[in-house]
């Protein structure tokens, strides 16, 4: 009874949930061995130990949410399947695991954390799981927070943003269009998720950094240029902008660099009808320039005014009128684009890669404007995971004759489909 009273603050992105809105986030992680279940289960009861914030539950208080302790074992669920969080098979977690021969399934909610929180409780977890089934290797430890070491109070810390906003200085201004291009073909919501396909597109590394440097481009930007060229080129008879909704986190203009929770910023590089037909040197300048100015850390701090202007007007509302205002929010802000990009890096695995043969993120489809481009980078390879709610290979196909053109080698797996976990309130909500 003790736990249920430690009620943590929610960030109050969550109430944007619904059962129309889950936000959720699948990490697969492709070992070289079939995993031992009874050695998963021993490893994520003690890696969840080091991350306590990620144990919870949501729960009623009133007209809101807060997170409760969650004393049950993290799920694990054989097969692979995607299971609810939040629900009664996840036993409450808004975390959970699955497997399915040598396939590792993590599965958690933006609304709890985003990819910088998740990755270190992965490397903790793959750790405690290497350690059982192989005690005669010598892994190195220094990147990696093992169990029972100290937790940091700002990265365990429950308050994601100031209570007071930030004086505004902003550097030049880029708006997101009223009106910009979705893609028609791309079918609306959850009408297809059991359509939903990834393209997985794999270049040389050394080959993407040569040419995204010689074009003043970082590979976001590059990416980005390459599929507005694809999607323009697809639809020719478009005349509205082109908006890619590129993903970026505001950590260090927060002053929370050490954050467990999501903060993560969508900004608009628009594509006008001017653009058409121009080199990928310039589409790359202009999507620099245009990621310049929106992550200078003043107009990441706009971002930051946004949450807390929200935060305080939620305030005093009930808990469907917060739902509603929330869902709005998102949904006429990152839900307005014509496709996403977004750029994980480099993924360390501090000594365990010798294990480890792939990784793979995959997005909710929910909020994307129907294309979803994740790039990330494993061993010597760059991976683009361009994610749709169908499996018409029009785009990934135009993507690659583009890089060809650039002289850009690239190989292209099988499209392979993809499920993301549903997203369950407390039963006293609505959704």
């Amino acid at each position: 009874m003790e736990n249920e009273q430690k009620t943590r603050r929610v960030n109050h992105l969550i109430y944007a949930a619904g059962k129309d809105l889950h936000s959720t986030i699948r990490t697969r992680i492709v070992l070289t061995e079939p995993i031992r279940p009874e050695a998963l289960r021993q490893a994520a009861d003690s890696a969840i130990t080091r991350y306590p914030y990620f144990s919870v539950r949501l729960v009623r208080e009133g007209e809101g949410y807060a997170l409760a302790s969650n004393d049950a074992p993290l799920p694990i669920t054989p097969g692979g399947r995607a299971i609810p969080l939040g629900g009664v098979e996840s036993r409450g977690h808004l975390f959970a695991l699955a497997y399915d021969g040598n396939l590792l399934y993590v599965d958690t909610t933006h609304f709890l954390t985003d990819g910088n929180g998740i990755f270190p409780f992965i490397k903790t977890l793959l750790y405690c799981y290497l350690h059982i089934v192989h005690p005669e290797d010598m892994f190195d430890t220094a990147g990696i927070a093992l169990p029972g070491s100290e937790i940091p109070p700002a990265e365990a810390e429950d308050d994601p943003f100031p209570d007071q906003p930030y004086p505004e200085e902003p550097l030049g201004a880029v708006k997101r269009p009223e009106k910009v291009f979705l893609l028609a073909d791309q079918p609306a919501g959850y009408e297809s998720r059991d359509q939903w396909t990834s393209f997985r597109v794999r270049i040389r590394q050394k080959e993407m950094m040569r040419y995204a440097s010689t074009v003043d481009g970082s590979p976001a930007t590059f990416i980005a240029s390459i599929m507005y060229r694809a999607i323009d080129e697809t639809h020719p008879d478009n005349r509205l902008p082109i908006v890619c909704g590129m993903q970026h986190q505001y950590r260090k203009a927060l002053g929370k660099p050490y954050s467990h929770m999501c903060h993560v910023n969508v900004y608009p590089i628009v594509y006008t009808n001017r653009m058409r037909g121009r080199s990928i040197e310039l589409l790359n300048i202009m999507a620099r320039g245009t990621t310049i100015v929106c992550t200078d850390d003043a107009n990441d701090r706009l971002a930051v005014n946004a949450h807390i202007r929200n935060e305080r007007a939620i305030r005093g509302m009930t808990l469907e009128e917060k739902h509603g205002y929330m869902k709005k929010f998102l949904l006429d802000s990152i839900g307005q684009n014509t496709f996403e990009v977004s750029y994980t890096g480099r993924v360390p695995f501090c000594g365990l890669e010798k294990y480890v043969a792939d990784l793979s993120p995959f997005l909710d489809m929910r909020l994307s404007g129907g294309v979803s481009v994740e790039i990330f980078s494993v061993g010597e390879k760059f991976c683009v995971n361009i994610m749709q709610r169908n499996g018409d290979r029009r785009y990934t196909d135009r993507f690659v004759d583009i890089l060809a053109a650039c002289g850009i080698h690239c190989t292209v797996d099988d499209p392979e489909h993809f499920e993301i976990s549903d997203f369950v309130l407390p039963a006293a909500a609505r959704g």
